[in-house]
């Protein structure tokens, strides 16, 4: 198989792509990859999803939420093909309205810090690389409620059956992503999507950001 063959769309079968990433590994380096270390920052969404241990006081159960994110990162790329990566999220204060007999609302905030290895394949025009490694994300938990059973209250005391309940939780567990990138000399703009697992739960990040390479 060349490369003519790998762009007819009839070779696009489990076998042909195969084959075809194959091809492409063992191209050379294009001109245009950017062999150094380099620092970044992206922006997007995160969505925060939660098992129902985080709340396990409560009625409240799994949380689904989502947020604006963002996200911090330096990595380095020494060769065309491998590269590695460490970034800090935050995936923000997701907010949701529970319809639980004694609660009200729930937040969660999870952040924390991941690294990856990444893997370039040299597809053209644009830098396709997928990404996996581990995560370390503390997710902490606000829920806030009333009790209706409670009946009677001193004269002038307000809310006297709400409460609050506080939670937090730290996990260390694999994180995976894929994206692409498109380069401007040294800089380059990146979209990515990555997913972790967290708090007995999967959120995840879609991103888009920018990044230079300095070194």
């Amino acid at each position: 198989m060349d490369k003519a063959s790998c762009s007819r769309r009839a070779h696009w079968t489990p076998l042909g792509l195969a084959a075809c990433l194959a091809l492409v590994a063992s191209l050379p380096a294009r001109a245009g990859d950017q062999l150094g270390v380099y620092i970044g920052a992206a922006i997007g969404e995160g969505w925060v999803k939660t098992g129902d241990r985080i709340f396990s006081e409560t009625s409240a159960g799994a949380f689904s939420g989502s947020h604006t994110a963002y996200k911090l990162m330096v990595g380095a790329r020494p060769i065309s093909l491998l590269g590695a990566e460490i970034e800090y999220v935050d995936f923000g204060k997701a907010h949701r309205t529970l319809s639980g007999v004694d609660l009200s609302s729930a937040d969660v905030k999870m952040r924390g810090a991941a690294a990856f290895a990444t893997l370039h394949l040299p597809v053209p025009v644009v830098d396709v690389y997928l990404k996996a490694g581990l995560s370390r994300l503390q997710t902490s938990a606000n829920v806030r409620g009333s009790r209706p059973e409670v009946a009677s209250c001193l004269v002038g005391t307000l809310d006297c059956g709400s409460f609050t309940r506080h939670s937090s939780t730290t996990d260390t567990h694999f994180a995976a992503g894929a994206g692409a990138q498109f380069k401007l000399g040294s800089w380059a703009l990146r979209a990515e999507y990555e997913r972790f697992d967290a708090a007995g739960g999967n959120p995840g990040l879609a991103t888009v950001g920018v990044t230079w390479t300095f070194l």
